[in-house]
């Protein structure tokens, strides 16, 4: 049984009685339990950005409540001037408002899971304690740099040819990641020299609910995808099942342990998040233009440009709007915005986990064919510009 880094991350998603749930039934499976290097890599790279997470949330919770507290007494305020209401009777209601918000804000405060106040890996952070002794002697050996490269290599490729898995990470390729979009092909890999030395089927317990993976319909997840079935029996003559943490503590019983149907709720939610990607908000596009602007990063104008041309803007129209040379090359172009996003985030404006907010197109080549920006990023900025023209 082998398990990927979003199971990990998920141990500080659900609440605790969850973690200790999920780690029980990892305990059982024993020396047949194993991590593919990858896998950890990518726990170790995202372990903070998780953690942090539980912190934005609350912090964007409370400066929205923050904003509409305003708005709300602005609006008391205009309404009372109109109607010449007693400033009284005005003050008053304002005082409810901000009473009302300060409670909310409270309850956000009260009901936000705890961080762990050391992050840097010290051994008195509670996940990290039991994962050391979860773990021991179970995770995958580095690989040597010959075939560190050669899968960076083909997972990139496939990346750009659609092929699973990974292929949903295409934006990847042009991204900081030393391994770029090839993450998901060197957990696969592992996973398939591991089931090759073993002589052994695999069971896949993931936390990645996308297709690339997946054999999905609707919101029905039938089984692992046929063409890496196909690629494992072909590749090592073995079996793949493909299992959510969900389905784990549901079936917890077959190994004659107790489970909280709570925990098994706790994992739903999660699931059902992942899956609900959240949104850019109009004020996290104002800011991400107003600093790329403030900059002076030509990706301002070409997010503004895909929104008018419907959200795709062609790797031509880049040159044209950047005004590059020919010779130049794109690589590395989504980095100012998403450098940016990350510190919108990090400041609790825009959400974790939206959309990229400039993601490469390939068709076919290792260059980028064309840009896309997040759907609701165009309705934005096309309401901006409607603003802007006076019209209704």
């Amino acid at each position: 049984m082998a398990i990927d880094a979003n199971v990990l991350l998920n141990l500080y998603r659900y609440n605790d009685d969850t973690t200790k749930d999920l780690i029980g039934v990892l305990q059982m499976i024993g020396d047949r339990l194993w991590v593919p290097h990858q896998a950890i890599r990518e726990f170790w790279r995202n372990r903070m950005s998780v953690l942090t997470s539980r912190e934005t949330a609350a912090s964007q919770a409370i400066t929205a409540f923050a904003k509409q507290r305003r708005a709300t007494e602005d609006a008391i305020r205009q309404w009372a001037k109109a109607t010449a209401i007693d400033a009284a009777l005005r003050d008053e209601w304002i005082e409810k408002a901000k009473n009302v918000y300060g409670e909310l804000e409270d309850a956000v405060r009260l009901s936000a899971p705890a961080v762990p106040a050391v992050r840097g890996g010290a051994r008195d952070e509670p996940v990290l304690v039991k994962l050391e002794a979860l773990l021991a002697g179970k995770v995958g050996a580095e690989p040597d740099l010959d075939s560190w490269q050669d899968g960076i290599k083909e997972g990139n490729r496939r990346a750009v040819a659609k092929e699973p898995p990974g292929y949903l990470d295409a934006e990847k390729v042009a991204s900081d990641l030393q391994e770029g979009a090839a993450g998901d092909y060197l957990v696969w890999s592992q996973i398939m020299s591991e089931s090759a030395r073993r002589g052994l089927d695999v069971l896949l317990i993931t936390g990645d609910e996308k297709e690339d993976w997946w054999w999905r319909h609707r919101s029905d997840f039938l089984g692992p995808r046929t063409e890496l079935v196909t690629e494992l029996k072909k590749m090592c003559g073995r079996q793949l099942y493909l299992m959510r943490p969900v389905d784990v503590l549901r079936r917890a019983s077959v190994l004659q342990i107790h489970v909280r149907s709570e925990s098994v709720d706790d994992a739903a939610r999660v699931s059902r998040e992942a899956q609900a990607k959240p949104l850019w908000s109009a004020d996290g596009v104002a800011q991400l233009l107003e600093r790329l602007d403030v900059e002076g990063w030509e990706q301002a104008d070409v997010i503004r440009a895909a929104a008018r041309s419907g959200g795709t803007i062609d790797r031509q129209a880049v040159y044209e709007i950047a005004q590059y040379n020919d010779d130049r090359m794109l690589r590395g172009f989504t980095r100012p915005a998403a450098r940016i996003t990350r510190d919108l985030q990090a400041e609790g404006v825009v959400a974790d986990g939206v959309q990229p907010a400039l993601a490469p197109i390939y068709q076919g080549s290792v260059k980028a064919a064309a840009f896309r920006i997040p759907v609701e990023m165009v309705a934005i900025l096309a309401d901006d510009e409607t603003s802007d023209d006076g019209t209704d």
